[in-house]
């Protein structure tokens, strides 16, 4: 198994946190609650995960929420969008559950959580990142698609780890030189019927030798997924955490909300 103890001391991990690779909770237990709610959270924490990934959007008025879409309509069923909309007046739209950025970080604070920011709405890297370093909260990761978000938090000299995110037959190592990232998160959970065969010997050694980790796409395949837990990897998101650690709960894997 790779040593992740320069990098946990690097940026202020906690040590002996759990079981590595850490079972990343997409969008929190997303296989069993709403995503991105308080409630898929702390089901997460529950069913045992390491870290939460959380998609960040900013309000009209500049508040970070957490949502992976700006329009309202896939989740809720609401004709709305986020940056049209006020926090105080997202905060009371009927049947629409968004929780605020600092919110879902006090529940991590509470159940000893990180958080693993993949970053949507620009804007919202400096903020999240001035509230985590305001309360200390250090079990944190800023990450995104958009490599010029991560460049930006890299030149702001943000001390968090940065990741950013790979599609299908995009470069890993050329995005993570453009983004100046500390962690390769490839997403690759569309690459067929095993993804887990891109993840080369070649990839991870020129990885670790660039002085980077790798994360992992969501995966729910329990095969696939019983593959790529074998592999040094700091994380892998999935949507129903149960798969990965299942000692921590007995309920099924049936999809809610």
């Amino acid at each position: 198994m790779r040593d992740f103890s320069s990098f946990f001391e690097r940026y202020g991990w906690p040590s002996g946190k759990g079981t590595l690779p850490f079972c990343i909770g997409h969008r929190g237990a997303s296989g069993h609650e709403r995503e991105n709610t308080l409630e898929a959270f702390q089901r997460a924490a529950e069913l045992g995960t390491e870290m939460w990934e959380l998609d960040t959007q900013l309000t009209k008025d500049g508040v970070v929420v957490v949502s992976h879409d700006d329009h309202l309509e896939r989740v809720f069923g609401i004709d709305c969008r986020i940056s049209e909309m006020t926090a105080a007046e997202l905060a009371v739209l009927e049947g629409v559950n968004v929780p605020t950025f600092e919110a879902v970080a006090a529940l991590g604070r509470r159940t000893n959580t990180g958080l693993y920011i993949e970053l949507k709405a620009p804007g919202t890297g400096l903020l999240c990142w001035q509230h985590l370093a305001e309360k200390n909260q250090r079990f944190a990761c800023l990450g995104s698609f958009d490599t010029a978000q991560v460049r930006e938090l890299r030149e702001a000299g943000c001390d968090y780890p940065l990741s950013v995110l790979i599609r299908v037959g995009h470069d890993p190592h050329a995005a993570g030189d453009e983004a100046g990232a500390d962690i390769l998160h490839l997403c690759w959970e569309r690459a067929g019927e095993r993804p887990q065969d891109l993840v080369s010997e070649e990839l991870m050694q020129r990885t670790f030798d660039g002085g980077r980790e790798i994360v992992l796409w969501h995966e729910e395949r329990p095969a696939i997924l019983s593959g790529i837990m074998k592999l040094p990897v700091l994380g892998i998101c999935t949507d129903l955490p149960d798969l990965m650690r299942p000692a921590a709960g007995d309920e099924g894997h049936g999809r809610q909300g």
